[in-house]
């Protein structure tokens, strides 16, 4: 963990803030229905937060992303549970799976606040822990605008 790249950037847009590394790029795309920002590590790992503006129910929110990954891999292991994510209580999957014979982990974190229901759906191959431990300071690093007093939609 010693190389391990500090969360210097800034996303802070929507309602939203979070910290990520230099380092790694971030892309945004923006509907009636929701906002989804992906942010890529410059090998395959990815971190993407959605925020769904209906404010869809977070079950159906997880079997679909469950699903998903029940449809493109063979064989999955899956742990479910609730965790806190800054802080709002949220329901989380941790998945793994093989990906070309190589090992693979998802997570998937979802709350809801006020305005919007948010997903957070992270994926690395297996053994990168120092990426690992990126993702979830990423996770932890999320605030909501109903968060933090005085944080305004830039």
């Amino acid at each position: 963990m010693g190389n391990q790249p500090a969360l210097t950037e800034t996303y802070q847009q929507h309602g939203v803030k979070f910290f990520y590394p230099a380092d790694w790029t971030l892309e945004e795309q923006t509907s009636a229905e929701e906002i989804q920002v992906l942010v890529q590590s410059p090998e395959s790992a990815f971190w993407v937060l959605n925020l769904y503006f209906e404010r869809p129910d977070l079950d159906e929110l997880i079997q679909s992303a469950v699903e998903t990954y029940r449809n493109e891999y063979q064989e999955i292991d899956i742990d479910q549970s609730e965790q806190t994510v800054g802080d709002h209580l949220s329901l989380a999957v941790d998945i793994e799976f093989l990906c070309l014979d190589l090992p693979n982990t998802a997570f998937i974190r979802t709350f809801v606040t006020d305005r919007f229901t948010v997903l957070i759906l992270a994926q690395y191959p297996g053994g990168e822990t120092g990426t690992e431990a990126i993702l979830h300071q990423m996770t932890q690093s999320l605030r909501c605008e109903e968060d933090l007093l005085g944080f305004e939609e830039l």
